[in-house]
């Protein structure tokens, strides 16, 4: 018991113990009992110590700042970890799913995004191979050679998904990308990413065709609202608005991608590209440490999946033997 003087009345008061992870849950004062709050904070801390770097939680406003810069690509990162690497159970990741779900809902109601919005539970297996597989490199060549570049939009859309494919990038990553971000580096054209998930400036080399894209792309804009050069470098590379040069929102390039996906009859979203890049790759040769570099992966294990889904397309070639003759 503690005991205190105050004008010389006793009080006696009960000792609370130190608790050193104290959060301030006045956000989420929806939740009534002590053990759900408790429980879903617990997740939610899970959950962003995945996402970024030397995380502290330290006050409310710190969490809500970490929880407000978190897209859809992110989610699904972390998801697939509970799946390849923690190897949960469905019902168990759903449990996650469910608790952080309700959290951002509340985050939502003061304006903020809901990266947890449409992220459906694991009985529709959204996150095995079936998500991984979703879109080949030959659908996606085929939707590029077929696109129809009619105006600025159109054609900042077509780039989009180039670009995605070709440089593997996070949705964030693209998001933030300036046309002073394409550097030279020993000859080669090389992205200089600032915005990532680990916090660090990383560097990411352009497949040559991709630049080239980005180029033609770029003198396209550049003609159409009359801009000079070095205006241009530090114009965003898709931006929501060419006028204003507004940074597009991650909801925005949800949907452009879930557009894109309709001319090859697949329901995708930015992150299936990044899948669909490293699938290929896996295919064609690259081996683990590659690719996992090629991501920005800081784990090989989140990098594995890959190899895995390389060795379902491979079965393939059981097409091709020849049927015995009854």
């Amino acid at each position: 018991m503690e005991i205190i003087n105050v004008e010389n009345n006793i009080i006696l008061r009960k000792k609370k113990k130190k608790n050193n992870e104290k959060i301030d849950s006045s956000l989420f004062s929806i939740y009534k009992s002590e053990k759900t709050i408790k429980d879903y904070m617990f997740y939610l801390k899970k959950f962003l110590e995945f996402t970024y770097e030397n995380v502290n939680f330290n006050s409310q406003n710190e969490i809500i700042e970490l929880m407000v810069n978190v897209d859809k690509d992110d989610v699904e990162e972390y998801i697939k970890h509970l799946v390849v690497e923690k190897k949960l159970k469905n019902s168990s990741i759903n449990k996650i799913i469910f608790s952080l779900k309700s959290l951002y809902k509340e985050l939502e109601k003061k304006g903020a995004n809901n990266p947890f919005k449409f992220i459906p539970s694991m009985k529709h297996n959204a996150y095995n191979l079936d998500n991984i597989l979703k879109i080949s490199f030959e659908e996606i060549q085929t939707i590029l050679i077929n696109f129809e570049k009619k105006d600025d939009i159109s054609y900042r859309n077509y780039t989009i998904l180039y670009t995605l494919f070709y440089t593997g990038m996070r949705s964030s990553e693209l998001l933030n990308l300036k046309y002073n971000n394409i550097i030279t580096r020993n000859n080669e054209k090389v992205l200089k990413l600032e915005k990532t998930k680990s916090g660090k400036i990383q560097y990411k080399p352009l497949f040559e065709d991709c630049y080239n894209e980005i180029m033609k792309y770029k003198k396209y804009i550049k003609n159409i609202y009359n801009l000079k050069e070095d205006e241009m470098n530090e114009y965003y590379i898709f931006p929501t608005n060419f006028i204003t040069n507004k940074k597009m929102s991650y909801n925005n390039l949800y949907k452009i991608i879930k557009d894109i996906g309709k001319l090859a009859n697949k329901n995708i979203s930015p992150h299936n590209i990044r899948h669909s890049v490293a699938t290929e790759l896996s295919l064609q040769g690259a081996d683990v440490l590659e690719i996992r570099d090629f991501l920005g992966h800081s784990d090989t294990k989140v990098t594995e999946i890959y190899i895995n889904a390389k060795g379902i397309l491979e079965k393939k070639a059981l097409n091709r033997l020849p049927k015995i003759r009854k």
